[in-house]
């Protein structure tokens, strides 16, 4: 925030009373006259608000694991800046925005694998590590942000089990097992 020091080390900044601004351009500090911001209220303003607000309405009903998902893919931002950004402009093109698919897995065996964990990967970096010691994992993943690679994990051995080319052709896989790892998992209806 700008602060400007009058001859009598006053200090202002912001507004000052109804007629003056406190304000810095390239480091240079000034005042100004306030001038009244024009009437942001048109219709296509309201518009765009309404869009905002649907996208924040959508975003609190996704679940944990689906904000959890927009917070691992966004680089540069919010995961919920992310999600507001693509909801907005799905909705100005006329397109129903996109909602990340969820799936649950459980062992085939209904048992723990302490030491285990499935990885999901999207473009070369780790969306989710999640362990299996209690014998499932959820996931949630988009269609646009395919392909995607499934990892199983025992102790320090990985297998590669399954890469998903496009999401939106196969859905989400009904089961991920490697055999060397004596691990399967299968989708939950």
């Amino acid at each position: 925030m700008t602060k400007i020091t009058n001859i009598f080390g006053t200090k202002f900044s912001g507004r000052i009373g109804k007629d003056m601004v406190a304000a810095s351009w390239k480091g240079h500090e000034y005042v100004r006259t306030y001038a009244k911001p024009p009437n942001r209220n048109t219709e296509g303003q309201q518009e765009a608000r309404g869009r905002f607000a649907g996208a924040v309405a959508a975003w609190q009903e996704l679940s944990h694991v689906q904000r959890l998902f927009y917070d691992r893919i966004a680089e540069g931002m919010s995961g919920f800046n992310l999600y507001i950004s693509r909801h907005v402009t799905a909705v100005q093109e006329e397109e129903e925005p996109e909602q990340p698919m969820e799936a649950s897995y459980v062992t085939a065996d209904g048992e723990s694998v302490k030491i285990g964990s499935l990885k999901v990967k999207s473009g070369g970096h780790e969306l989710f590590t999640l362990s299996l010691k209690d014998g499932r994992a959820v996931v949630a993943l988009t269609e646009s942000d395919s392909p995607y690679t499934f990892i199983l994990r025992r102790g320090k051995a990985e297998d590669e089990v399954l890469e998903v080319m496009d999401l939106s052709e196969t859905g989400m896989p009904e089961k991920l097992e490697s055999k060397a790892l004596r691990i399967k998992l299968v989708k939950e209806k």
